[in-house]
């Protein structure tokens, strides 16, 4: 049974996830950031290779405004650190150069929660200089509109926040089938051999800060 980390502020996600197999472990409120954020996974954890960083490793001060606040939101992909690397931790740069992991600069320092990795080799975003970033690394990307993403007290959430793949399934937090780039979306799935699955379709697409899957 694969183990979730994940925000439950709305339990639905939660519950329809352990009925589907999965074991959930419910974050914990970082109150030093802001409300909206405060149980986002993908701000208090980060997962590269068998090394999982916490807060708590943090070398640099913490803090509850950009880009303070996204000492982890740091995506690894394709054994390379996509990241705004001025605000990145310095924990998390080191092990990458002992690892001899290459370090792309980004101006996106929310990178973990802007995007979502579809496949091996296949991610889905909205920010124009991950994509960028990605295609140069040779990665199919798939560039969305932004918006049309639920994460109250923000004008609207990230795509990556608002679901996850695992085995040939990509996941998504609400109603995915409402947003404009669905059809498109779909397609990127289907091309990836992924199947797409709403989690709790009640509601709208969310970004709930994504999963860490251990």
């Amino acid at each position: 049974m694969k183990t979730l980390v994940m925000s439950c502020l709305y339990p639905c996600f939660c519950e329809e996830l352990a009925a589907r197999g999965y074991h959930i472990l419910p974050t914990k409120s970082v109150d030093i950031f802001h409300r909206p954020e405060r149980l986002h996974v993908d701000m208090q954890l980060l997962k590269i290779e068998d090394r999982l960083f916490t807060l708590n490793d943090c070398l640099q001060p913490l803090g509850r405004n950009y880009p303070d606040n996204v000492r982890l939101n740091c995506l690894y992909f394709g054994n390379r650190l996509y990241a705004k690397l001025s605000a990145a931790d310095e924990s998390v740069l080191a092990f990458c150069r002992e690892r001899n992991i290459e370090l792309i600069n980004v101006r996106q320092g929310y990178t973990q929660c802007s995007t979502l990795v579809i496949a091996e080799n296949a991610v889905v975003t909205a920010d124009k200089t991950i994509e960028k970033a990605l295609r140069r690394s040779g990665a199919e990307v798939l560039l969305i509109e932004a918006g049309d993403i639920r994460l109250e007290g923000f004008s609207y959430g990230f795509i990556g926040g608002a679901g996850f793949a695992d085995n040939g399934v990509t996941y998504f937090f609400g109603d995915i089938t409402k947003h404009p780039d669905y059809g498109r979306i779909e397609a990127f799935c289907r091309k990836h051999h992924s199947k797409i699955e709403i989690v709790c379709k009640k509601e709208p697409l969310t970004d709930i800060g994504g999963v860490v899957i251990l």
